[in-house]
């Protein structure tokens, strides 16, 4: 697809295959080290970490084509979930720059967490099968067995501790597949935005499901949501974090920043920078 619809007039370029794990940030240094103008990732949220992460504070542009299983980042920006149309968008080279952010010094371009999503994360990352419905019933099997902690918060400041399923940090508004976690997320504001899940009835799982794609999540009285551009989260337990989609160790304390105006995105014409 990319052979046959990438612009030759337009560009010199070299397609590689990552052979394992975190092989895209090796490809993506060595590609900035040769002088290429964007690098461009055929893949998930997961996989544009690798690429946007490298790149981020560099003026390498990010170019995105979605084969992931939930495409956060992509959807959140308009880029077509169509390989063709998203080919053709880097044809257009049209750039936007965006924020990530930082948790224990680590980039995200999408999203972090600590708690019940970091478990999903965790767990599907173990999987041989992917996809949405993989994700959603290991998201009720998890549900079923984890146990909640209370977290230390700081954010800008102000200080609280909270009981709760989960801590979502959201620069774009969605995980994916157009779950829209934090509906009120912009990717170039300058902040980025906390979901916290509080303590809710099972029952009441199916409920915050439906909200979570209609984009009303945040109108939930089990949900709280606050903009910050630093926070600190002391966990309980050391349990696994998830950036982008990924398991991480940060460890019991996670620090997340923002990062504003630091990355170059190749995005659709209307999507673009005045």
């Amino acid at each position: 697809m990319i052979d046959k619809h990438l612009d030759r007039e337009k560009f010199e370029f070299e397609i590689q295959k990552t052979e394992y794990h975190r092989h895209a940030i090796e490809l993506t240094n060595q590609a900035v080290a040769e002088g290429c103008e964007a690098v461009i990732i055929a893949g998930g949220d997961g996989s544009i970490n690798e690429v946007g992460a490298t790149l981020a504070g560099t003026n390498v542009a990010l170019g995105i084509i979605p084969a992931g299983s939930g495409n956060g980042l992509s959807r959140s920006l308009g880029i077509s979930m169509n390989p063709k149309l998203a080919v053709e968008n880097i044809n257009n080279f049209n750039f936007r720059t965006i924020d990530t952010g930082l948790a224990n010094g680590i980039p995200f371009m999408n999203m972090a967490g600590v708690g019940f999503d970091a478990a999903v994360a965790d767990a599907f990352h173990k999987q041989k099968m992917r996809g949405f419905i993989k994700y959603f019933l290991l998201g009720l099997k998890t549900l079923r067995d984890y146990k909640l902690q209370t977290y230390s918060i700081v954010a800008d400041g102000r200080e609280f501790d909270r009981r709760a399923h989960l801590i979502s940090m959201a620069n774009s508004p969605q995980y994916g597949n157009d779950a829209l976690v934090a509906p009120k997320a912009l990717v170039d504001d300058g902040m980025l935005d906390a979901v916290v899940v509080n303590p809710f009835p099972f029952y009441q799982y199916f409920l915050l499901f439906y909200r979570l794609f209609r984009g009303t999540l945040n109108e939930s009285p089990h949900i709280k949501t606050f903009k910050f551009k630093e926070m600190k989260i002391t966990q309980e337990r050391p349990d696994v974090s998830h950036l982008d989609g990924d398991p991480f160790d940060l460890g019991q304390e996670v620090i997340i920043k923002i990062n504003p105006m630091s990355l170059k995105v190749i995005v659709p014409n209307e999507q673009t920078e005045a």
